[in-house]
C-alpha cells in the first residue's frame, strides 16, 4: 500500500507528504492562489510522466538496451464543463532507434502503474476518518 497525506496550509495551499518528501500545492493566480507551486492537475500529468518514462527505462534495461537519454512529456485537453480530462497525450523522445523505441512503448505499458490506473478507471472509495 502507498499512502500520501495532503494537510491545507492557507488559501489554496496544500502540503503533500509521502514517506520522508513534502510537496507543496497551490493555484495560480487567476484560480485565486499565490502560484507557490504545482497546481493538482499538473501533479497528475507528472505523474503520468514520470511513471512512463521510468517504464521505459526498466524495460530497456530488461531488454539490455542502452539508453543515453530519454524524455516523456504528458498534455491534458480539459473538459471543463465535466471538470476532467477528455485526452491525456503521452510523447516519447529518445535517440533509441523508433522501431526499438515503439517496442519500448508498447511493453512499458504493462509496468506503469499510473497509466494503468487511468486507462482502466480505478474505483474511488471515499470514507470519514
Amino acid at each position: 500500500m502507498i499512502e500520501a497525506t495532503a494537510e491545507w496550509k492557507k488559501n489554496y495551499q496544500v502540503q503533500v507528504e509521502v514517506r520522508q518528501f513534502k510537496v507543496d500545492i497551490d493555484e495560480p493566480p487567476q484560480y485565486h492562489g499565490e502560484d507557490t507551486g504545482m497546481m493538482p492537475t499538473e501533479l497528475f500529468i507528472s505523474s503520468l510522466a514520470s511513471c512512463f518514462c521510468l517504464a521505459l527505462v526498466f524495460v530497456a534495461k530488461k531488454k539490455s538496451i542502452n539508453i543515453t537519454d530519454m524524455r516523456v512529456d504528458v498534455s491534458a485537453e480539459a473538459d471543463t464543463k465535466n471538470f476532467r480530462y477528455s485526452r491525456l497525450i503521452v510523447k516519447v523522445m529518445s535517440s533509441v532507434p523508433e522501431s526499438k523505441l515503439e517496442e519500448l512503448i508498447g511493453q512499458a505499458k504493462h509496468y506503469c502503474y499510473v497509466s494503468n490506473t487511468v486507462s482502466q478507471s480505478c474505483p474511488i472509495e471515499y470514507e470519514i476518518a
